[in-house]
């Protein structure tokens, strides 16, 4: 975590935030009190929304209680039985109004009165919960953002106060990293503990990858370690029909290469990253690469390949390992060995390739690390700690 530093919105708005990175976002959620309630900011796509829900299943776990993702229909249920759930309530603000946090105004009596909504009656019977706010700063409506006052500050909807233990957590982009992205009034922002997120690295991303998608195109990962500039751009306009880059656009790229056929390569990249980052993709997807059992056995030809090569090549011999062909750890140690000299991020590049799967990681890992003949290559794996950290 980086030290404190003043950021500043414009003259009205000036304000603390702690940086942390995207990674360390559950862990740091731990160290605030759940009456306290949080904003984070930072790039679209970079998977703020996607920590705040993992942190609160992973709350749910730990308090023995069972998940719920809330709809009105689980209502009854949490009235019935409150002390057995947590509760989750996730509001995409562009497309929430006013009363449906605030409630339904009546007529009764010559006098308005709020009906009280279902969710916030759920969050006043459950002892734990979150209720979360999504693209908070994409909301340039003041009735809204008064409503979101007494919402955060008082911890209530209408009259309904929530428990002391419903978090309250946003989530939104600051101006610099969204044209579509507002400052918020002064007096709102106060009442947050804001926290700025830093963007994933390409290596915590294929790390989080790996842990929650089943099957991904590893060579997605080649092209990014080959041009890590692409990995997110943001767009110059506030207005575009143009996909761009993103640790979002990438993820859903890698997951549905697997199953796309060579001729639709191109419309499914510019489909999630835009033209211009897509020509390079494919470009790079369609480079002509030596069988990866050429290059097992001969492995002096991987340091003739052109730079773009040595990248997919690392990649095709990493899957080519941890799939059905019978490769030994030993018969890779000369490969491995070229790559190393030919720069320590195709070593890296490959141990990534492979970490998914445990038990041929482990096996490789196993034989380097306890053969002195191969302390050359154990040495250098032992200077990549964030992989050792991972297998």
């Amino acid at each position: 975590m980086e030290v404190l530093e003043r950021v500043s919105f414009s003259p009205l708005c000036f304000f603390k935030v702690g940086k942390v990175r995207i990674p360390e976002i559950k862990e740091y959620l731990k160290t605030i009190s759940p009456r306290r309630s949080v904003l984070i900011l930072g790039a679209p796509g970079i998977g703020k929304s996607v920590m705040v829900r993992e942190f609160a299943e992973e709350e749910a776990r730990k308090l023995n209680l069972e998940f719920v993702d809330y709809s009105d229909e689980d209502y009854e249920d949490i009235k019935r039985e409150p002390e057995r759930y947590y509760v989750f309530a996730d509001f995409r603000l562009p497309e929430t109004e006013p009363s449906d946090l605030l409630g339904v105004p009546r007529d009764v009596n010559n006098a308005v009165i709020y009906k009280p909504l279902l969710w916030a009656k759920a969050m006043s019977l459950v002892r734990y919960g979150m209720i979360f706010l999504d693209e908070l700063t994409n909301v340039d409506r003041p009735d809204l953002q008064s409503v979101a006052y007494k919402l955060v500050l008082d911890r209530k909807a209408g009259f309904v106060k929530f428990s002391d233990g419903v978090r309250i957590i946003a989530a939104g982009n600051r101006p610099d990293e969204s044209a579509i992205a507002h400052p918020l009034p002064a007096p709102l922002t106060s009442r947050f503990h804001v926290i700025v997120a830093d963007s994933p690295t390409i290596e915590e991303w294929s790390a989080w990858m790996d842990s929650h998608v089943g099957e991904w195109d590893k060579r997605v990962l080649g092209y990014l370690m080959r041009f890590r500039e692409d990995f997110i751009k943001l767009p110059d306009e506030p207005e575009t029909l143009e996909a761009y880059p993103t640790p979002r656009s990438w993820h859903w790229l890698a997951e549905e290469l697997v199953k796309t056929p060579r001729k639709f390569w191109r419309p499914k990249a510019e489909g999630y990253v835009g033209r211009e980052v897509a020509t390079r993709f494919v470009a790079f997807l369609e480079t002509p690469i030596p069988d990866p059992e050429d290059l097992i056995k001969k492995p002096a030809v991987f340091a003739k390949l052109s730079l773009d090569t040595k990248y997919l090549a690392t990649v095709i011999v990493g899957n080519h390992y941890v799939g059905e062909a019978k490769v030994s750890p030993k018969q890779l140690v000369p490969f491995l060995r070229v790559a190393m000299a030919e720069g320590g991020e195709f070593l890296a590049l490959f141990l990534m390739t492979i970490q998914s799967n445990r038990e041929k990681a482990s096996e490789l890992l196993a034989t380097i690390m306890t053969d002195k003949d191969y302390r050359d290559l154990a040495e250098e794996i032992g200077n990549l700690g964030w992989f050792m950290m991972q297998a």
